[in-house]
């Protein structure tokens, strides 16, 4: 594989990331798939899901969980806390420019399920946080991606450009990216070199 103008693909190595396994493309989108082999073997997924148009560029959403075989699911609720979760976040990360190669065209939106205002609800009975009013585990999915690319962005910015999406009650607004600024979903496209 070659990614020699990414800078986050130079740096890591074979063991920073899983290997994965692509599936068929179709115009609904494209799976990759790797076993998480941390405190134990996990098969996880990334999904990159077509979701609808935004100014005639085609948008798809990267989904991410582990994955069962047998229904062709993945649960992208659950924290599996396998003890490798940079080698995971890697991997994934590491499935953006393939999906860009399949579909260099299209916009790619990542958003985090934790987001979501049932999370609060659901993760409560089963808390080992302790939280009470603020669920410490909300939003750290799109956290990450957001700590990743203000990290990242002076050098990812070579080959990509962000948009940044905050919530509001009539949907989502989108910007250009700001670094250091929070938001609720990260719009990706590839430019075009």
């Amino acid at each position: 594989m070659q990614y020699q103008n990414l800078y986050l693909y130079k740096k890591m190595t074979s063991s920073s990331i899983y290997d994965c396994q692509e599936s068929e493309k179709t115009d609904d989108g494209i799976k990759y798939f790797f076993l998480s082999e941390g405190k134990e073997e996990v098969l996880k997924a990334v999904h990159y899901m077509y979701s609808n148009k935004l100014n005639d560029t085609r948008v798809y959403n990267l989904g991410f969980g582990d994955y069962t075989i047998d229904d062709d699911k993945f649960d992208d609720k659950v924290n599996t806390a396998n003890g490798d979760v940079y080698k995971v976040l890697n991997t994934v990360l590491f499935t953006i420019p393939r999906f860009f190669e399949k579909f260099p065209d299209s916009c790619l939106a990542v958003q985090g399920s934790d987001s979501n205002p049932d999370f609060y609800v659901n993760c409560k009975p089963t808390c080992t946080k302790g939280c009470i009013d603020i669920c410490k585990k909300q939003d750290g999915r799109i956290n990450a991606y957001n700590n990743f690319v203000n990290k990242n962005y002076d050098k990812l910015s070579k080959e990509y450009i962000f948009y940044g999406g905050i919530k509001t009650n009539e949907g989502v607004a989108v910007e250009e990216f700001v670094k250091r600024k929070k938001y609720d979903a990260i719009l990706v496209v590839k430019k075009n070199n």
